[in-house]
């Protein structure tokens, strides 16, 4: 369901002339919405437009801002009674679906790295899972799975200073976690004779 945001110019002392229309993002379809529901296309923005190819049939219209991932926007002009020009901008506001969509996108990037680095573990090739799990935390700096990941690695290859430092990094991400604070503990009371950081 779109999502119509209404906002009403009068154009009180307008006329013929010229309507500069712009948006953020640039490059939303503009249409006009006459009053009996027909659509008339304008183009994308940012275009300049003539009075008269607007209001050529009735004395108000709707002008209609559409972008995909973008909700729809809507803004009433009446018909001008003097010359001038006009500039209209419209701020687009992202969808919900877009969101999800980028959200979807995110989530099955994270758990084919993952995935990767964990085959990589199960293997025994500790410096390939490492790698990619410190590229992970690199690009995904707010996510606790690849803090957690590596600290796994470090925990199992003795470096436990390491293992120490990260799984409290994953800790101030994500805190409810009784394993890893088990761990933790577990971690602190013997961190002065083991590991190196």
């Amino acid at each position: 369901m779109h999502f119509y945001l209404t906002i009403l110019f009068f154009l009180i002392s307008c006329g013929h002339g010229k309507i500069d229309i712009q948006s953020y993002p640039d490059k939303a379809e503009i249409s006009i919405v006459e009053a009996n529901g027909q659509i008339n296309d304008l183009g994308q923005t940012p275009v300049s437009i003539n009075m008269d190819e607007i209001f050529f049939s009735s004395g108000a219209v709707r002008l209609m801002f559409s972008k995909s991932g973008f909700k729809d926007e809507i803004v009433y002009l009446t018909k001008p009674s003097l010359q001038t020009s006009v500039k209209i901008s419209a701020k687009l506001k992202e969808s919900s679906s877009a969101k999800e969509i980028i959200s979807n996108e995110k989530l099955e990037k994270i758990s084919s790295k993952v995935a990767e680095a964990q085959r990589h573990s199960f293997s025994k090739n500790y410096s390939k899972a490492e790698q990619i799990l410190l590229n992970m935390i690199d690009e995904y700096p707010d996510i606790s799975v690849p803090y957690d990941l590596l600290a796994n690695i470090y925990y199992i290859t003795n470096a436990t200073n390491k293992a120490l430092y990260y799984y409290q990094k994953a800790k101030v991400i994500s805190p409810r976690n009784a394993k890893r604070d088990f761990i933790i503990n577990k971690l602190k009371r013997n961190s002065n004779n083991m590991g190196d950081f």
